[in-house]
């Protein structure tokens, strides 16, 4: 079992693991205020986000024990880890839970700032420089997607504040943050899949850091999805008002 955990330093493995589910737990704070903003009460509230919590919580150890076991290793176009979780999740995320009538009532309810401030927790990907550092991981995708997710963390606060504020140019800043965000999870997606999972890539496909590609992809994508829809109802709702 011990083949399929991280070549990384165990300091850093050891670290990664709280600190990345305390990035999803932090990601399920914005759905419990968006219940409480939509009127549910306090223990609806607190059961929506807990429950989307140990719902990722398991998800992250059915991929974990897929990893350990092997499955996930595999010299392959594309990825195991993108067949067999990624994309999975994917089609959960978009396919059944944006189409849920709870889902779009909390996402009237939530303000626009509120789900863009949640992509601080992208500062996780702080952990691609490591994994480069001790040149576990090819520099390019390393470099690519570490500096992408801190860099979309980083701006994800200024321009939460600017939408809050409705400041100058607020609508663009916010478009253009939103559209580098995923253009970097689809650029690191193309080189997964040119790549494969062996070789270079191997710790995207093994013990604890499997956890990136099997997760954050779709959640992150989803995420940006749910700031354009915001985006869009505002635009709606300001095309009613007028007289």
């Amino acid at each position: 079992m011990a083949h399929y955990v991280s070549a990384a330093p165990l300091w850093a493995v050891i670290v990664f693991i709280p600190v990345f589910l305390y990035s999803v737990f932090f990601i399920t704070r914005t759905a419990r205020q968006a219940a409480l903003n939509a009127g549910l009460a306090q223990h609806q509230a607190r059961n929506i986000r807990f429950g989307i919590f140990g719902f990722s919580v398991l998800y992250l150890l059915y991929a974990s024990m897929l990893a350990l076991n092997g499955v996930l290793d595999v010299n392959a176009l594309p990825p195991r880890a993108l067949v067999w979780a990624g994309i999975p999740l994917m089609v959960i995320l978009f396919a059944i839970i944006g189409n849920l009538p709870l889902y779009k009532r909390l996402l009237q309810s939530i303000p626009l700032e509120a789900l863009i401030r949640v992509h601080i927790f992208r500062v996780v990907g702080v952990f691609f420089l490591i994994l480069l550092s001790y040149r576990v991981l090819p520099a390019r995708f390393g470099l690519f997607a570490g500096l992408g997710d801190i860099i979309t963390a980083l701006f994800a606060y200024p321009v939460a504040r600017m939408a809050s504020r409705q400041q100058r140019g607020w609508k663009l800043a916010v478009y253009l943050w939103n559209i580098f965000g995923i253009m970097d999870i689809i650029d690191l997606l193309t080189v997964a899949v040119l790549t494969g999972s062996g070789g270079n890539l191997r710790e995207m496909a093994i013990f604890p850091f499997v956890w990136f590609p099997v997760f954050a992809p779709a959640t992150i994508l989803f995420l940006h999805a749910a700031v354009f829809r915001k985006l869009g109802q505002q635009a709606a709702g300001d095309h009613n008002r007028r007289p």
